[in-house]
């Protein structure tokens, strides 16, 4: 073994016995597959059923919606010793029923700039070590979530509807903890390759992810690998709606048109020609979500509780353009996305889902006007 391997090795070893020591809490009792289902964590008809019951029985008032409860984790601490610190290691609980917490984001990566004093060998130091500090902060954040994760009620719950179907507030269904689970899930299943590739590339982990850039968890995403993902999405949509210009049939090109459009499949399969395999059920999957997400946002507060960065992510998931886009125009757009989605016309729960998922239909097709 080389010298180089070795040291990489002692560097990675440490994240690597972390990972291994949480394997135990990783098994859970429930299949992988119902991490996240949107379909088997909460109804859409009790959603809007309780959107009606709230909008018909809520005061008028000029006050900002009630804020849900902070989750509470249990903790081995006693009562009396209110006056100790807790270990930087232990996650901290979110409140926020719309936001879900900054550790499934990716940390702040502050790159040294090189004066001109600084010899090129030292600032290359300080950029490998950087690099370094960022994909360790990064990984920990994966474990950190999957505890915050474990520790949320109903996280290995039935998927029945009857028990989703309550009106108990305690089982903090919400847009917050819908957003942990899949963001969980999508970094739990990328981690042991990112791993990999850390112990063999070392310093040349970024110039191997930016060629790669959809191999590693949301949380060790650097900002030029974001951008080469979002200008590869953002092609590829305006590609699909020159050609469903041209379409004959909108219908039988929808759903091929929806998956290019927010980035579902490889690009591969457009070059050759072919929808995206499994375009139909990946699109009505889709939409569904996008339809309980927008639910979700009109009654936890509306857009304004978004903080920026997950006004961003809102927008990308329905495919609003936001590379080079100001943050308050997006807030803007999406706000007029959840406002023209918002069902009016039905009054039956299942009618009112309906009609909200063809209008959402609508808004990914272009046939709604602009965002």
């Amino acid at each position: 073994m080389s010298l180089n391997t070795g040291a990489r090795f002692v560097r990675v070893q440490p994240i690597l016995q972390h990972g291994i020591r949480h394997r135990a809490s990783l098994r859970l009792s429930h299949s992988p597959s119902r991490i996240y289902a949107p379909s088997h964590i909460t109804s859409l008809g009790f959603l809007y059923r309780n959107n009606a019951i709230q909008t018909q029985s809520r005061p008028a008032s000029t006050s900002s919606p009630p804020q849900s409860k902070p989750v509470s984790i249990p903790s081995s601490t006693p009562a009396s010793d209110t006056s100790s610190a807790k270990p930087p290691s232990e996650p901290e609980p979110f409140s926020d029923s719309l936001n879900p917490p900054a550790s499934t984001r990716p940390p702040p990566l502050d790159l040294p700039v090189r004066e001109p004093s600084t010899n090129l060998f030292t600032h290359l130091f300080r950029l490998g070590k950087a690099y370094t500090t960022f994909y360790k902060t990064g990984v920990k954040a994966v474990f950190t979530n999957r505890r915050l994760l474990r520790d949320l009620p109903l996280t290995g719950g039935s998927s029945s509807k009857a028990t989703i179907a309550t009106t108990d507030k305690s089982a903090n269904i919400t847009r917050a903890s819908l957003l942990l689970r899949a963001r969980v899930r999508h970094d739990t299943s990328r981690l042991p390759l990112f791993a990999l590739i850390m112990l063999i590339c070392g310093e040349f982990t970024p110039l191997i992810v930016i060629i790669f850039p959809r191999l590693t968890p949301y949380t060790c995403r650097i900002p030029s690998q974001t951008a080469v993902i979002r200008r590869s999405v953002e092609s590829r949509r305006a590609a699909s709606f020159r050609a469903l210009s041209h379409a004959t049939a909108l219908e039988a090109a929808a759903d091929g048109h929806i998956c290019r459009s927010l980035g579902i499949g490889s690009p591969l399969w457009d070059r050759m020609g072919f929808d995206t395999p499994f375009a139909k059920s990946r699109a009505q999957e889709t939409v569904g979500r996008i339809v309980q997400d927008d639910a979700m946002l009109r009654s936890g507060g509306g857009v304004r509780a978004l903080v920026d960065d997950e006004v961003v992510l809102a927008c990308e998931e329905r495919g609003i353009d936001t590379l080079g886009k100001d943050i308050a125009d997006l807030r803007g757009k999406l706000s007029a996305w959840v406002a023209k989605s918002e069902p009016k016309g039905a009054v039956d729960v299942e009618a009112m889902v309906k009609e909200a998922t063809g209008k959402v239909r609508g808004l990914l097709l272009g046939l709604n006007g602009p965002i």
